[in-house]
């Protein structure tokens, strides 16, 4: 049934004017306003370009607070933090590209009072392009693992996810079972084996163990990472396996080469699928990772988990695309 007229909150009686802006009970005679006015001092505001000139352009909160000299350093921390806040809240868009997609995915290590966070980064790149979209990270306590990555894919949007079909990431334990299980070809990052044979190299100032073996060690590698499937590829790949039976320098270079060989298939899939335009590396994500790692020590930042997840979305969002090359690209 419509109602006609009006009738007061508190007794549900009749309402009658009580002035011009005040409308009063007929029962109990308790009068209220009919456009509530918000108590307390006006809000102040500060314009979404501040985060820009903060995030972006590396400005720091005493350089931009010289131009307000009425203002204390305390009621700007709280406005910006304000403006933070309601920028993050709002509704996410991410201009994700259209067709097959290449999902990149990094992990940031934090620590907040003796625990570990991670702080979970990943991108979407099409297949035939060389821009890469981010998405808003999560963080989750606990060390990185298998099934933490599994609640960041769920995340995924569906409609992007249904097109993922290659993952790029780091050589994780869990990361080629989870391609498998989705049916993505992985392609593990050459950079980070690189970096571990660099650290097991022949150093400059001190001998190390069997330091010729090693030196030769990373030049098969580097060359396994880069030579076409051919005779030449099999040659340097039996150097290795024979190198692992007799005398690898260490036994701990000896397992970096064991495992080489094991993910070689991994390490190569931008040879073995050209179609699908995978990067050879994760340096998109961990230049990514610096960038934020650089904003958050210079505004002293990420005090705590709530705190570092705020600025991270905030600056993923305002940064939202960088170039991400493809190793092998198709023509037009």
């Amino acid at each position: 049934m419509i109602t006609l007229h009006a009738k007061s909150p508190c007794c549900g009686a009749t309402v009658r004017r009580f002035g011009q802006r005040r409308r009063q009970c007929t029962q109990c005679h308790q009068t209220w306003r009919i456009r509530v006015k918000k108590r307390g001092r006006p809000q102040t505001r500060i314009h979404v370009e501040v985060l820009h000139k903060v995030l972006l352009r590396r400005f720091t909160l005493c350089q931009l607070l010289e131009r307000r000299p009425t203002l204390s350093l305390p009621a700007f921390r709280y406005r910006f933090r304000q403006t933070l806040q309601r920028f993050v809240k709002q509704k996410p868009v991410h201009q994700i590209p259209q067709g097959p997609l290449i999902l990149l995915a990094d992990g940031m290590r934090f620590k907040f009072s003796g625990k570990v966070w991670v702080l979970y980064l990943t991108a979407l790149k099409s297949c035939h392009r060389k821009e890469a979209v981010f998405l808003d990270p999560l963080l989750i306590s606990g060390m990185e693992g298998a099934k933490r990555w599994e609640q960041v894919f769920a995340a995924i949007p569906t409609h992007a996810y249904q097109r993922i079909c290659g993952l790029v990431s780091d050589n994780l334990r869990g990361m080629q079972l989870i391609a498998r299980r989705r049916n993505w070809v992985l392609q593990l990052c050459q950079f980070h084996m690189i970096y571990k044979l660099q650290f097991h190299r022949r150093g400059l100032h001190r001998k190390l163990k069997g330091g010729k073996v090693r030196e030769e060690i990373y030049l098969l590698i580097r060359k396994a990472l880069i030579l076409p499937d051919g005779l030449a590829l099999k040659d340097v790949l039996d150097r290795l396996r024979h190198l692992t039976e007799t005398s690898c320098g260490t036994r701990r270079m000896r397992l970096v080469v064991l495992e080489f060989l094991y993910c070689i298939d991994y390490y190569r899939a931008f040879e073995t699928h050209p179609d699908l335009g995978l990067p050879s590396t994760n340096n998109t994500m961990e230049s990514m990772g610096s960038i934020v790692r650089d904003a958050l020590k210079r505004s002293h930042a990420a005090s705590n988990p709530k705190s570092l997840l705020l600025w991270a979305t905030a600056l993923l969002r305002l940064r939202p695309a960088t170039i991400c090359n493809n190793k092998r690209l198709q023509p037009n």
